[in-house]
């Protein structure tokens, strides 16, 4: 326990970067210790390796030494067995051995004084071993005065033996030292001569039989330079013999002497040696090889030169490694764990000082495990809080990981706002909660809630009245139109039609005010939707241009498209809105434009895929429009400051232009400057449709010169004529040209009055102007055409270049309004509206019975009497949508056309609910209705009618 108590404070410790760079330090020199330890572990490994290459060479050596001294003392005891006492034989002087014996012949040699009968049998083997050794026979004779006679060898070249060794011989020893074989020799010349002794009888003193060694025959033996250095030593450490002799080297040795020994010896604490010591044989002698420790460690050193390396570079890595670690770990480490000390202690005191209540719940029994002091103040306490947070926990913890959100009631009465966390929190699941007061928050809610519905509802008031004024408005406005346009089929005076044209714009401007006034309605509800429809941008522009081509001549001002040649036929939008911002741009152009042209411009760029970006630009050169309030030109209501007397509008145009390109993902921009005139650029991203193959019409290749009054018109209109397979070129009024066979003149005329240009041409013209129709018409040689038809321009090219046939021909010239011949139900409760309905209908050339309700039309119907049924929406008794539903179930197949003054966009969709097959918006024109009544199916609902 105590123990316990103890490490508890310490375990903080050891927890801290401090501590861990301490472990570091310790694991650096614990590495270096290794590190030392391993290499002196190598070390030593490569030295024992060297120590025991040179012992087994100094054995070798030691061994052959030792055999080379054996063989002699062998042959000395061999020799000494061949004593006699008595002759046996002839004797022979020791001088007269020089005659060869041979090896198996004996011959007697007398030893010493012949009185005393001692002789030594020698072979002539012996006496070639010993010439083969280089030694010596001699013999010592017994006595005070020892007589040394020489029995065999060569003579000495000091033939006296040293006192010394006689010295030693006549000296008394041991019986044992008697009988062995004495090694002799005198220190002081160690040189020069060894020898080797032994008693000639045992019973008697009757001398010594000795070999005589010469010293540089035992040096060359004994000196194996591979083996090291040797040396010769007697008993009392007295260097015999040796490959360099210094004084007192045997005393290094001294220390070895007691037993054969391989080791290092030396006289202080530091070995100078590396010595094999062995004794010879019985004798006293020892023979020493030995290294000099530089010599030995000499082999060593490139190993001990990379030792250091890697010592040096191992400790240099372990320190840069630990002060890597330090500086890049643990130090960022300690200032990581100094600065999150300092922010939990900044965070508690944030939360206790934070204007939310911050607490932590714990999941598995809901108590709360820290929370600041408006979260005790807000959540009130006890059981009826517990209650209240169990509910939400397990629904906060299924939210997953992300958290999430909620509001919540407390027992206190207010209304907090929650954003919760699941996390851990001291080994536990936990949920971090964080409370706002949202009291007030709610009370502004509600008060908006309900000021939205007073919007809303006066909204729906404002939209709903703006439906009703424009359905009571159209309805009467549409019998104004529709009978100004009857009026206009009629035959009148020119006072009369000036009269004419001057109501119809009257009515046109109120009616397009009323359209713009809905559609603003609309956008702001929501309702304006798109209706995405195949169309070719080309004539969708040229359309726009015609539509306003007569006012601009009106004041005098030049109006053309300029389309290029790579625009793709059929894209797929919504072709009315565009057709709607093109004619509010051309309509304000022609507006604030005096003097001047209008040209309109467009052009594709292609995105990825089958994706288009559809630019159109208007440019006009009129008044222009002031810098500083260009930023508001597209605000609901505004007009620039002058303008509004000019023009005379509403301001909402612009407006509605800018929210339908936003509609379309698209922009409207406008760069203008006063007195030069105003530019609007529209881009909508538009899909590209594929044309069928085959259907890209084809000119002949010849050349076509094509001249108008302005360069990138004829440009335009080469790069056209260019794609449909001719041969295109510019012609000014003033420029020669070589007129080929088959070639055509393309001549663009602003002016249809002004005088021909080119009037050298002799070949085919194509006149272009705004007094030209759709189809091609003939006069002369020439083939007059309308300026904004680019199908009817390349009609006349080929009938003028002769490529169509009589028939195509006859084709072109025939009429594309002829009557329509359809027996029509019309069905109207509006006396006006059925004269003009009716009227209308039969100057399109078809029958029409008249219904004044749906019971009325219900009661007239006939399967197979009727191609067509002609309905308003709105009627008493019987209504459109009760009307067509009952002639669904009474299986009536053919098209239902509904008529409604009613603009909304949920009118469309619940005529079509309904089973009408088209929904026409009241006033129609006779343009709008034949294209209607010519594009409606044969038979429509092969089914029953659909609920609605």
């Amino acid at each position: 326990m105590k123990l316990k108590q103890f490490l508890r404070p310490q375990d903080s410790y050891f927890s801290t970067p401090k501590a861990a760079r301490k472990l570091l330090w310790i694991l650096a020199w614990v590495s270096m210790v290794c590190l030392v330890c391993a290499l002196s572990l190598f070390l030593g490994a490569a030295f024992n390796n060297e120590v025991s290459q040179l012992r087994r060479q100094m054995n070798a050596a030691m061994f052959d030494a030792q055999d080379y001294l054996y063989q002699r003392e062998s042959l000395l005891e061999h020799i000494s067995r061949g004593v006699t006492f008595e002759q046996r034989g002839p004797l022979v002087q020791w001088r007269q051995l020089s005659a060869p014996v041979a090896p198996h012949e004996h011959i007697y040699v007398t030893l010493g004084d012949p009185a005393r009968q001692w002789s030594l049998s020698l072979s002539g083997r012996d006496m070639s071993e010993m010439e083969q050794k280089r030694l010596n026979l001699i013999y010592i004779s017994p006595g005070a005065e020892p007589q040394v006679t020489r029995l065999y060898g060569s003579p000495a070249l000091n033939a006296v033996v040293p006192t010394q060794v006689l010295e030693a011989l006549a000296a008394p020893g041991t019986q044992k030292e008697e009988q062995q074989v004495r090694w002799l020799a005198e220190p002081s010349d160690p040189q020069s001569r060894q020898y080797l002794f032994t008693r000639v009888a045992s019973e008697e003193d009757a001398g010594w039989l000795g070999l005589e060694m010469f010293g540089a025959d035992i040096g060359s033996a004994f000196n194996v330079p591979e083996a090291g250095s040797f040396l010769l030593m007697d008993r009392l450490h007295r260097a015999l013999l040796g490959t360099s002799v210094t004084p007192l080297l045997g005393q290094q040795f001294s220390g070895l002497w007691e037993h054969d020994t391989f080791s290092f010896s030396g006289p202080g604490l530091i070995p100078q040696h590396l010595a094999l010591l062995k004794h010879l044989g019985s004798s006293d002698w020892s023979l020493i090889y030995y290294f000099d420790l530089a010599s030995l460690l000499l082999p060593l050193w490139p190993k001990l030169a990379a030792s250091l390396v890697l010592l040096m570079t191992g400790a240099f890595s372990v320190w840069g490694l630990s002060r890597r670690i330090d500086r890049r770990l643990i130090i960022p480490a300690q200032r990581r764990l100094e600065a999150l000390v300092e922010s939990e202690r900044f965070s508690r005191t944030m939360i206790q000082t934070a204007p939310v209540a911050l607490c932590v719940v714990r999941r598995n029994d809901a108590a709360v495990v820290l929370e600041n002091r408006l979260a005790q103040q807000w959540l009130g306490g006890g059981e009826a809080r517990r209650q209240w947070v169990c509910g939400w926990l397990e629904r906060a913890f299924e939210c997953g990981s992300d958290g999430g959100s909620d509001e919540i009631d407390t027992v206190t009465g207010k209304h907090l706002y929650l954003c919760f966390t699941p996390t851990r929190y001291k080994g536990a699941e936990v949920l971090c909660c964080a409370f706002s007061d949202i009291s007030a928050r709610k009370q502004t809610e509600q008060a908006l809630a309900e000021a939205k519905r007073l919007s809303d509802a006066a909204n729906e008031a404002k939209t709903l009245f703006l439906a009703t004024m424009s359905h009571e408005i159209r309805t009467p406005l549409y019998g104004v139109l529709g009978t100004l346009e009857l009026l206009g089929r009629t035959a009148l005076d020119h006072q009369q039609s000036g009269y004419l044209r001057a109501i119809q714009r009257s009515s046109a401007t109120l009616l397009q005010l009323i359209s713009d006034v809905l559609d603003v309605s609309k956008i702001e509800v929501g309702q304006l939707g798109l209706e995405l429809v195949e169309f070719s941008p080309v004539e969708l522009t040229l359309d726009a241009v015609d539509s306003y081509a007569a006012a601009a001549r009106a004041k005098g001002l030049q109006v053309y498209a300029i389309c290029d040649p790579q625009m793709p036929e059929r894209v797929l939008g919504d072709s009315s809105r565009i057709q709607q911002i093109l004619n509010n741009l051309l309509s304000n152009a022609v507006k604030f434009t005096d003097s001047g042209r209008i040209v309109i411009r467009v052009r594709a760029d292609v995105l990825e895929g089958r994706q288009l970006l559809v630019h159109w630009q208007v440019t006009d050169t009129g008044i222009g429009i002031p810098a500083d309030m260009q930023d508001h030109l597209f605000d609901p209501f505004f007009q620039v400051t002058g303008h509004a007397r000019v023009a005379g509008g509403t301001g909402l145009g612009l407006s509605i232009c800018k929210r339908l390109a936003d509609l379309m993902h698209g922009q409207l921009r406008v760069v203008s400057d006063v007195g030069l005139g105003s530019s609007f650029s529209l881009s909508l991203p538009l899909q590209r449709v594929d044309a069928p193959p085959g259907n890209e019409p084809r000119l002949c290749a010849s050349l076509v010169w094509v001249h108008a009054p302005s360069r990138e018109l004829a440009e335009s209109l080469c790069g056209w004529i260019n794609r449909w397979g001719a041969r295109a070129q510019v012609v000014q009024v003033d420029q020669p040209f070589e007129q080929d066979t088959g070639s055509v003149l393309l001549d663009v005329r602003f002016n249809p009055n002004e005088r021909t240009p080119l009037p050298a041409w002799q070949g085919c013209r194509v006149v272009v102007s705004d007094v030209g129709g759709e189809q091609p018409r003939q006069q002369d040689c020439d083939w007059h055409v309308g300026r904004y038809n680019l199908s009817g321009i390349y009609r006349a090219i080929a009938l003028a270049q002769g490529c169509n046939s009589a028939d195509s021909a006859r084709q072109a010239d025939s009429p594309s309004d002829g009557a329509l011949g359809l027996r029509v139900l019309l069905v109207e409760d509006n006396p006006i509206n059925q004269l003009i309905l009716r009227d209308q209908l039969e100057t399109l050339g078809c029958s029409v019975e008249l219904a004044a309700d749906g019971k009325q039309a219900l009661g007239r119907w006939q399967d197979g009497a009727f191609d067509a049924v002609l309905t308003d929406v709105n009627m008493p008794n019987m209504n459109g949508y009760e009307l067509t539903r009952a002639l669904r179930q009474r299986g009536c197949r053919v098209p239902i056309v509904g008529a409604t003054a009613n603009a909304m966009h949920e009118e469309n969709e619940r005529c079509l609910a309904a089973g009408m097959d088209r929904c026409l918006l009241k006033p129609v024109d006779l343009r709008t209705l034949r294209q209607c009544l010519t594009t409606l199916p044969t038979e429509a609902h092969a089914c029953g009618p659909s609920e609605s």
